[in-house]
C-alpha cells in the first residue's frame, strides 16, 4: 500500500459524438448501452502516449469496480519487463470519494490489483497465438501482433458505493516511480449482460465490405439458433446505425446488444488494436450473470458436428456440481473457402462454402473458447488465463465441435483466405495448407441453423 497525499480532479477532454444511442426517430428498442471511455477520453491516450482509459464499472457480485485500460495502443509489443512493470510489480492505489456528500469519511484509500497480479510470466501476458508465424509470408497480410490489456480492480466502500457524486480517482506506482494517474472516473453500475444468461457471445466489428448486412445477418441467426442468448456486438466506428440496420429485428427482440466502441485517432487506424480490450470487457461485464461466454469473430462460426447438438445440449463439464474442474473449452479452427468439384451446393452464405483446409490449427493457435467467466481472469483473442487450479477440456474437432472460419470470403465464395493459403508459393512448403472437398454435411447443419432449406447438386449429371 502506498499513500497519496494530493486529491487533485482534473477534468477530462469530452469528445462528442463518440457514444451513440439506438433511440432513433420511428426506432423501437432499448438504448444502445455506452461504454465510459467511449465519451471520456485524454488526448495522450487517444495518441498512444498513455494507457487508454476504456471503462470503470462494478461488479455483478463482488464489492469491487473494474477498471479497464487498453494497453495494446501504448505498449504495441510488450516485452517481459514490461508486463511486469504494469501488473505484477505495479502498486494501485483506488482512491474513492464523493465531494458533494456530506459524510464523515469522504475520502477513502483502498488497495487496487491487476488480473494478472496472481500469474508468473509469460501465461498471464500475451496470448498464445499472437506468435503466429505464418501470416507475414502472404503478402498483403499485417504482422501478428499480441492484443494487450489490464483490468484493475478496486474494492469498494460501503458507505460511498451507490451515491451519485462518487468519483474514483487510480493511481498505480512501480519500481520507477508513477505510471498511471487519472482522477474523477465515473463508475457505472450499469450492465450488458442480462441476469441469469445461460450463453452469451461477443465479438468486435468495424465498418466494411465483409461486414455489411449479408455477413452480420447470418452470423447473429445462426448463432441465436445455435442455443446463444444474447449477442453483444462491439462496434468501432462513430457511428453505429449500420450494424443496427442489419440486425434491428434481434436488438427489438432482446437477444443483440450494440456496444459503441469508437476511441478516435486509435480506432481510426483500423488495426484491431482495440480487440484485447474489447474481450477483457466483455469477460468482466458478463462476471456473475453469464454462465457461459464466448468470442468469436463475425467470419467464425461455431460448428457442432452431431446430429441435432447445439449450445442447449452440447455435453459441457458439469462444474461446479460435478467434479469437473474444467471451465473453457477451446475449440479449435479450420480456414474454409470454395473447392470446384462435381458438387455444387445451392445454399445461402455461408452454408454454401464446400472446401476447408487439411489443416486443423493446434489448440490454443487460432482457437477461441466458451469459458465460464467467473473462473478467468483475463481473455486473449485465442487463449484465456483461467484462475488457479482450474483446467480446459479439448472438444475433438473432426467429429465434434469446430471453429469454421470463412476468412475474407465474400457472399460467392470469392476471395477466402483458405484458398490463398492454399495456393500461395509461401516460400514453406511446411505451411502449403491444402483445401479439401468437406464430406461433413456443414451445408445441411448451416441451413437449418438459418432456417433455409439446401440441396446438393451433381454438376456433372446431365440427365
Amino acid at each position: 500500500m502506498f499513500n497519496v497525499h494530493v486529491i487533485l480532479l482534473v477534468p477530462c477532454l469530452f469528445l462528442p459524438g463518440q457514444a451513440l444511442s439506438n433511440r432513433r426517430a420511428g426506432r423501437k428498442g432499448t438504448p444502445v448501452p455506452i461504454v465510459a471511455g467511449t465519451g471520456i477520453l485524454k488526448a495522450a491516450e487517444v495518441d498512444g502516449q498513455a494507457p487508454l482509459f476504456i471503462d470503470a464499472f462494478y461488479d455483478n457480485t463482488k464489492p469491487v469496480a473494474h477498471i479497464v485500460l487498453n494497453m495494446k495502443s501504448f505498449v504495441t509489443l510488450p516485452t517481459e519487463e514490461d508486463v511486469r512493470r504494469w501488473g505484477p510489480d505495479s502498486q494501485w492505489s483506488c482512491e474513492w470519494e464523493a465531494p458533494k456528500e456530506r459524510l464523515a469519511e469522504n475520502v477513502k484509500v483502498v488497495r487496487g490489483y491487476t488480473n494478472v497480479d496472481d500469474h508468473a510470466w509469460p501465461n498471464a501476458t500475451l496470448e498464445a497465438s499472437y506468435r503466429d508465424d505464418s501470416a507475414p509470408l502472404i503478402p498483403g497480410f499485417p504482422q501478428p501482433s499480441p492484443h494487450w490489456s489490464l483490468v484493475i480492480s478496486c474494492p469498494t466502500v460501503p458507505g460511498l458505493k451507490g451515491l451519485p457524486s462518487v468519483r474514483l480517482n487510480l493511481m498505480g506506482k512501480s519500481v520507477d516511480g508513477w505510471v498511471y494517474k487519472r482522477y474523477g472516473i465515473p463508475v457505472s453500475e450499469s450492465m450488458f449482460v442480462n441476469r441469469d444468461t445461460e450463453f452469451a457471445l461477443c465479438t468486435m466489428v468495424n465498418q466494411g465490405d465483409l461486414t455489411t448486412s449479408r455477413y452480420l445477418k447470418p452470423w447473429a441467426q445462426y448463432h441465436l439458433a445455435a442455443g446463444f442468448d444474447q449477442l453483444f456486438i462491439y462496434v468501432e466506428e462513430k457511428n453505429t446505425s449500420w450494424v443496427e440496420d442489419a440486425l434491428q429485428h434481434f436488438i427489438n427482440e432482446g437477444q443483440v446488444s450494440i456496444v459503441p466502441f469508437y476511441f478516435g485517432n486509435i480506432s481510426e487506424r483500423k488495426e484491431f488494436i482495440m480487440q484485447g480490450a474489447m474481450e477483457n470487457h466483455c469477460l468482466y461485464q458478463a462476471k456473475g450473470k453469464a454462465r457461459w461466454l464466448a468470442h468469436i469473430d463475425v467470419d467464425e462460426y461455431f460448428d457442432f458436428m452431431r446430429p441435432n447438438v447445439s449450445m442447449r445440449n452440447y455435453p459441457l463439464p458439469e462444474f461446479p456440481h460435478g467434479k469437473s474442474r474444467d471451465v473453457a473449452l477451446v475449440v479449435r479452427s479450420q480456414f474454409w473457402g470454395i473447392v470446384p468439384s462435381s458438387h455444387h451446393v445451392d445454399a445461402p452464405y455461408p452454408c454454401h462454402l464446400n472446401g476447408k483446409s487439411e489443416c486443423i490449427y493446434k489448440v490454443g493457435r487460432r482457437s477461441k473458447l466458451i469459458m465460464r467467466p467467473d473462473y478467468i481472469d483475463a481473455l486473449f483473442p485465442h487463449f484465456a488465463i483461467k484462475r488457479q487450479g482450474y483446467t480446459e477440456v479439448h472438444p475433438e474437432a473432426l467429429t465434434e465441435l469446430r471453429l469454421d472460419h470463412f476468412k475474407l470470403c465474400d457472399t460467392l465464395g470469392q476471395g477466402c483466405f483458405g484458398n490463398v493459403e492454399a495456393n500461395e508459393d509461401i516460400g514453406r512448403k511446411s505451411f502449403h495448407k491444402h483445401m479439401l472437398e468437406d464430406d461433413s454435411d456443414w451445408y445441411t447443419r448451416c441451413s437449418d441453423m438459418l432456417g433455409v432449406k439446401s440441396t446438393k447438386i451433381n454438376t456433372t449429371d446431365k440427365s
